[in-house]
C-alpha cells in the first residue's frame, strides 16, 4: 500500500515525499508537470486534479491507501487578482481528490488548509473552534476544503483531516513572501523599509515540521482523531520588528527600517493552540525559529551563488 502526494514536487510536497521515502513508505507523486525521479520506492505520475479518470487510475494502479493533498494555488495575494483561477485550482481540485478517493475506497486524506481560512482573529490564543471568516478568495477555498471534508466524512465514511498551517518557510521557498524578501535583500546588502508593520504578528513553521504533521495525520488511527481540523504552526509567534532583530543577528549588516503598527491588508491572529495536534496526532514542532532561519538563509545563499 502506498501514499499518494498531490503536488509532490511542490515546496512542502517535496519534504513530505522525502520523509515518507526515508520511512520506507512507497510514494506516488502526482503533479501537473512532467518529471523524472528514479528514487527507489517513488512513482511519479503526471496529471491534473480535475482529470478524475487519470486520478482514479493512479489510485487503483498503485494500490494507494492514503492521500496527502498539497496541490493548488498557494498564494493569498495572487488569489485577489485571480479569484476564479484560485477557486478552480483549490476548491474544484480538492473535491476532485475527495471524489476520486470515494470512488476507489481510499478513506484517509490529509487536506492542506491554511491560517487564511480564519481571517482576522482578535484572540490571544486560537484553537480549532474559531469560526472561519476569510478575507481573500484563497481563504474561502480553504474553508471550502475543510467543510467538504466534514461532509464527506459524515456522508461517505471517509477520514479527511485538514491541517490549518501557518506561514511556511525553509529551503525551497521560492514564492514571494515577506520573510524571503527580507532575507534576500539583507544578503544583497539592500535596505528594507516598511512604513507600517512592526507589530504585525507571524507564526512561522518550517516546511519539515509541516511535512511531519502531514505524515502523522496520514497514519493516525481513526480512533485517535477527535476532530477534522488541526492547527499546525512552529509553536511561537513573533512580530515583524522581532523578526528583523533575528535577521540582523544572523546576517551582519542587514538594514531594516520598520514602522509601527500592522501590515495593511494582512490578517492578524493570536497564537495557535497546538494541544489537539499534539494530543491526537503526536505533532510537536522540532525546528526553532533561530535554527530554521539559519537553514533558510544558507539555502538562499547557495541559490544566489549558483
Amino acid at each position: 500500500m502506498s501514499t499518494l502526494v498531490t503536488g509532490g514536487r511542490g515546496f512542502v510536497g517535496r519534504y513530505i515525499v522525502e520523509q515518507l521515502l526515508a520511512a520506507g513508505e512507497p510514494v506516488v507523486s502526482y503533479n501537473r508537470d512532467y518529471a523524472l525521479d528514479d528514487r527507489p520506492g517513488l512513482t511519479v505520475v503526471q496529471g491534473e486534479l480535475f482529470d478524475l479518470p487519470r486520478l482514479v487510475r493512479a489510485l487503483q494502479d498503485h494500490s494507494v491507501s492514503r492521500i496527502i493533498h498539497t496541490a493548488g494555488q498557494s498564494h493569498p495575494g495572487v488569489s485577489i487578482d485571480l479569484p476564479l483561477t484560485t477557486f478552480a485550482a483549490n476548491a474544484d481540485g480538492t473535491i476532485a481528490v475527495y471524489e476520486a478517493a470515494r470512488m476507489t475506497g481510499v478513506r484517509r486524506i490529509v487536506n492542506f488548509s491554511s491560517e487564511c481560512a480564519l481571517g482576522n482573529v482578535e484572540r490571544e490564543f486560537v484553537d480549532e473552534t474559531v469560526t472561519p471568516a476569510p478575507t481573500t478568495p484563497y481563504g474561502v477555498t480553504k474553508v471550502a476544503g475543510e467543510l467538504l471534508g466534514s461532509v464527506y466524512n459524515n456522508l461517505y465514511g471517509t477520514e479527511i483531516v485538514s491541517l490549518r498551517v501557518t506561514e511556511v518557510y525553509g529551503p525551497g521557498l521560492w514564492m514571494p513572501s515577506l520573510l524571503g524578501d527580507m532575507i534576500r535583500a539583507a544578503l544583497a546588502g539592500e535596505p528594507v523599509a516598511l512604513a507600517h508593520g512592526g507589530q504585525h504578528p507571524f507564526q512561522f513553521v518550517h516546511a519539515a515540521d509541516v511535512a511531519a504533521a502531514a505524515v502523522l495525520a496520514s497514519t493516525a488511527t481513526a480512533a485517535a482523531l477527535q476532530q477534522s481540523v488541526y492547527n499546525v504552526s512552529g509553536g511561537v509567534q513573533v512580530t515583524v520588528a522581532e523578526l528583523a532583530g533575528l535577521l540582523r543577528e544572523a546576517i551582519p549588516g542587514a538594514r531594516f527600517d520598520i514602522g509601527d503598527g500592522y501590515l495593511p491588508d494582512w490578517d492578524r491572529q493570536g497564537r495557535y493552540d497546538l494541544s489537539a495536534a499534539e494530543r491526537e496526532l503526536g505533532y510537536k514542532p522540532q525546528w526553532t525559529l533561530k535554527d530554521g532561519l539559519a537553514d533558510t538563509i544558507a539555502w538562499i545563499r547557495s541559490t544566489a551563488r549558483s
